[in-house]
């Protein structure tokens, strides 16, 4: 566990250093350097528990003199500070605001073992560093704490500068390089495997983005419930599984599935597309990847693809051994499934956001977040051909945070581009549908009988976690999978008066070449023909935005949050009556019975059945109990009875009058009959 540390020093930092004393610069009293607590968590997984962390150093007494001194970390409020050691020899008469702090610790061992060095500005060092990209953090936070070989360069140039305190640094790991027949008489040239390891790892995950892609695999397995495992890395080590009940593989299927880049025949609702996801994002977070699967009527097997052996054997071979016994009971499968177990996790080198809370914490809620929106529709229930999933986190289930399913949300009529193919009658759909979010004051108002902190969860749900302005833009499902959202592409520029506006579009697998979906699956390119159309179909949602942005107007107010009833804003999970993507209301857009910028009607009361408009059904209306209360569905499997809903929309009492008449009919079957089904 090898980490590289980079502090940028202030004043009140350098008093440690006798000769900045010596100097009349001191400002403070402090004899010890800050350490942030978060790069302390990361780094020591004893912090948690400990007040004191030991560390024997190394460092230099003169430019060629190395001396060992006892150090240590010390709690200090929430963060820590590095004492035990005052420099009292004048080679540190160079120390000023700014010189680079640099360490580099192990902190495998007991005490911890750490070799440092300040930088002047000067210094080539200083320079070769702060210049280089694995540094680029230090713009945004005090510390960076680079783990194995994100400082790899950082350590290198350590090593070429200051040989007597940090080793060389073995990049390619130099070993006689494994021929099948000598030069000049083979032309295959495989690729190294360390190389690809490394090449692979950067691919550009998140842990939460990963940890989705692990879960594409699940789900093409056709999983119906997921349980991700990832305990506190203070608690045991860093390490997760993604384990499923799908169906599994066989022994022949999991060595392929194992394979770099495997081709196989995916079937229309696959979400896999280059045999790399289960590898790419494996290998982003750890170094160390086994998978345990079955498949029905057959044995259980496990393969690992270890970064250390790949190291030490230049070869492609699989490890056969079982999982560890302390991860027994995350990995156990039933009569089918699939674990994907990481373990030697590479430990989070994000900035903390939010001082006080853990890393832990904060990588846990990220993971959530991020599972929650981008699986909503399967989470919901609502993606065509599948059963609804049951995801959990820990053993907490996820709850879907669809961010076109707000109760108040306009949701305008469906549009279709064709994506013409090279092939006849293979051209791809895209299905665009744009949808209205409430402003601040309809929020407010409809979240009032929530508390404080109920509320700021609803309002972080609907804006995803992060600035409102961010969130407006398209919304890109892939398979009912959300692989990109936020921004118009390049189409038009972020606009707080458009903040409102979010664009779903949907599209299968015929459409990934043509918008070039990328290996990570989460590039998304408009073809030129398309960006046009899209321009022409948004006109009227966007100036609906900017009406309702400007509060001239509001859509028709569901009621607020009724004693205790905790469904999210955010989602349209049970007791919800907000439509979601596939199912949408279409009397609330264009074409609709209450198109943008009409006349708001007054809320529905529990007394007065809501009418609404939808665009599919399996008979000609239905009456259901949802989020608001009791609300009648109308399909488009009667022209006649739609255009009745229209013609009297703004009239409460006739609404109530067709709610009721349609009541009398449901008890005799007529809407089944209607529909042939009787």
């Amino acid at each position: 566990m090898k980490f590289t540390i980079l502090r940028l020093l202030t004043h009140s930092e350098l008093g440690m250093f006798h000769e900045y004393r010596r100097q009349g610069k001191e400002r403070a009293k402090q004899r010890a350097i800050n350490f942030d607590w978060d790069v302390v968590d990361a780094v020591f997984p004893s912090a948690k528990n400990s007040d004191r962390i030991a560390i024997d150093c190394r460092r230099l007494e003169d430019e060629n003199t190395v001396v060992q001194m006892v150090s240590w970390l010390k709690r200090q409020h929430k963060n820590w500070r590095f004492e035990g050691d005052c420099p009292t020899t004048p080679y540190y008469r160079f120390v000023d605001p700014g010189v680079l702090f640099a360490m580099v610790v192990d902190a495998a061992t007991t005490p911890a073992k750490a070799s440092w060095v300040v930088l002047p500005p000067e210094h080539p060092a200083h320079a070769a560093i702060v210049n280089h990209g694995e540094s680029a953090r230090l713009g945004q936070t005090a510390m960076v704490a680079l783990h194995g070989e994100q400082g790899a360069y950082c350590r290198s140039v350590l090593a070429e500068n200051f040989a007597q305190l940090f080793e060389k640094v073995d990049t390619m790991h130099e070993m006689p390089r494994q021929t099948n027949s000598p030069a000049g008489d083979n032309d295959e040239v495989p690729p190294d495997p360390l190389g690809l390891f490394r090449i692979l790892a950067r691919a550009g995950h998140s842990l939460p983005s990963a940890v989705a892609d692990l879960v594409d695999n699940s789900l093409s397995h056709r999983a119906k419930e997921i349980d991700i495992t990832f305990p506190n890395p203070n608690d045991g080590g860093r390490w997760m599984c993604v384990r499923d009940d799908g169906e599994g593989m066989s022994p022949v299927g999991l060595r392929d599935a194992m394979k770099i880049g495997h081709q196989r025949e995916y079937d229309d609702a696959d979400l896999g597309k280059f045999g790399y996801g289960l590898k790419g994002a494996a290998w982003s977070q750890a170094d160390r990847l086994t998978v345990v699967s079955r498949a029905a009527g057959h044995k259980q097997s496990v393969l690992t693809w270890d970064k250390e052996h790949l190291t030490k054997t230049r070869r492609w071979e699989l490890l056969t051994g079982e999982a560890g016994t302390q991860y027994s009971t995350a990995v156990e499968l039933g009569e089918s499934g699939t674990a994907v177990l990481l373990t030697q996790m590479r430990p989070t080198m994000e900035p903390t956001k939010r001082k006080g809370t853990s890393p832990y914490a904060l990588e846990l809620a990220a993971i959530k977040d991020h599972l929650e929106l981008v699986f909503h529709r399967f989470l919901e229930g609502k993606v065509a051909g599948r059963e609804k999933v049951v995801m959990r986190l820990n053993g907490q289930p996820l709850r879907p945070n669809n961010p076109m399913g707000h109760p108040l949300a306009q949701i305008f009529e469906e549009r279709r581009i064709e994506l013409p193919g090279q092939e006849p009658d293979k051209g791809a759909i895209l299905s665009i549908r744009a949808v209205v979010t409430p402003n601040e004051a309809e929020v407010e108002e409809y979240t009032n009988p929530l508390s404080p902190e109920e509320r700021r969860t609803e309002k972080d749900r609907l804006t995803l976690n992060g600035r409102a302005n961010d969130a407006q833009g398209f919304y890109f499902y892939r398979l009912g999978r959300l692989i990109k959202w936020g921004g118009w592409e390049d189409l038009f520029a972020k606009d707080e008066h458009t903040k409102l506006l979010r664009v779903a579009v949907d599209f299968d697998r015929l459409a990934d070449e043509q918008l070039q979906v990328d290996i990570s699956k989460q590039l998304v390119r408009l073809p030129v023909a398309v960006s046009e159309r899209l321009k022409e179909i948004l006109k009227s949602p966007r100036a609906a935005a900017r009406t309702r942005y400007d509060k001239k107007t509001q859509s028709a107010k569901a009621p607020p949050f009724q004693g205790g009833n905790k469904t999210s804003v955010g989602a349209t999970g049970p007791g919800a009556n907000a439509p979601s993507v596939n199912e949408p209301d279409i009397g609330s857009g264009p074409g609709g019975n209450s198109a943008a910028g009409s006349t708001p009607t007054s809320p529905p009361k529990k007394d007065r059945p809501a009418l609404r408009l939808v665009s599919a059904g399996p008979v000609a209306w239905e009456r259901k109990i949802g989020f608001g209360g009791e609300h009648v569905e109308v399909t488009p499997r009667v022209p006649e009875l739609v255009a009745l809903v229209q013609a009297i929309e703004k009239d409460s009492d006739a609404k109530l009058a067709l709610s009721e008449f349609l009541r009398v009919l449901e008890t005799a079957g007529v809407p089944k009959l209607l529909t042939g089904e009787a």
